[in-house]
């Protein structure tokens, strides 16, 4: 209803500046049209339109919608408004006992003495420290039941999702360092056991995801006569060869060009040959820690 009187309002406008520029195409049903008697009819029309509004447009009010602007208001410490939000709240609503026990807890706190009103936001404050406390515990809690549950890695059959293996690593890392700042003792501990399962993990799985790395490049290069392998304790070693690499400028440009990933998969060496057989070659050094140690994003 409230849609279409909005439109008729429209309408009843346009006609009122037709009806200025030329009467007569509005006011059909008179001999004598004029402008003032254009103006008078608008305004008879916008009352009439006024009254059916405030017979059939609903004026109910959103309970939910109050019952929430009031709290936000209550924290925000602007009592007086959230009371005069919850006393729109009829009483045949539902929700009228609930914005009534608001109304007196607004009433209450803007009848705080200075102290009172301190002491307060010091209980709030600790109360959402603790709840603070709670998620992040269900967090790590959460992380240490996966992981025992038990999780694929080096699965993947791209690079894309091999590299979301790795961020999986990184989001451990930030939980555990949360963990680590945290002056919970409880949280601290447990930040601990998830550090000391995923540095075991990454021990365990970098060695696989740099195997399965190389297998999914040297399928893409072999079209391109370059053969990709990896050798060296934990496939830290990452060799390609071909005729493209008897160029030094051509090593530059694509180790430019894969530094990044092979960093990320955490290879010490890329190696170049411009052919499989040969003893010398090129070699690059990236990735020098541990696979034990977090995986983070930051350059």
């Amino acid at each position: 209803m409230a849609g279409i009187l909005g439109i008729l309002s429209v309408l009843l406008f346009i006609a009122l500046i037709i009806g200025i520029i030329k009467p007569s195409l509005i006011l059909r049903w008179t001999n004598k049209p004029t402008r003032l008697k254009v103006i008078g009819y608008w305004f008879l029309s916008i009352i009439i339109t006024g009254i059916l509004a405030a017979i059939f447009v609903d004026t109910s009010i959103d309970s939910k919608t109050s019952i929430k602007n009031a709290n936000k208001n209550i924290d925000e410490e602007n009592y007086s408004k959230a009371i005069s939000t919850l006393q729109k709240i009829k009483q045949s609503d539902s929700l009228y006992n609930h914005a009534q026990t608001l109304i007196k807890k607004a009433d209450s706190l803007s009848n705080l003495t200075a102290e009172e009103k301190l002491a307060a936001n010091e209980i709030k404050i600790e109360n959402a420290k603790k709840e603070e406390i709670l998620k992040q515990k269900e967090q790590i809690e959460r992380e240490l039941n996966s992981i025992n549950v038990g999780i694929d890695f080096a699965k993947g059959s791209t690079i894309e999702e091999l590299q979301m293996d790795i961020v999986i690593f990184g989001s451990w890392a930030k939980i555990i360092k949360d963990a680590e700042d945290s002056e919970n003792l409880e949280i601290k501990n447990l930040g601990k056991e998830l550090k000391s399962k995923v540095s075991k993990i990454q021990i365990n799985e970098f060695p696989k995801l740099r195997a399965q790395y190389a297998k999914i490049v040297a399928k893409k290069m072999w079209e391109n006569d370059i053969y990709v392998s990896t050798n060296g304790r934990g496939n830290k070693y990452i060799n390609f060869s071909g005729g493209v690499f008897a160029a030094n400028k051509n090593k530059q440009e694509f180790q430019t060009q894969v530094q990044e990933v092979l960093n990320m998969f955490r290879f010490n060496q890329s190696r170049y040959r411009w052919y499989k057989e040969e003893n010398e070659y090129t070699f690059y050094t990236m990735y020098e820690g541990k696979d034990s140690e977090l995986v983070t994003f930051e350059k």
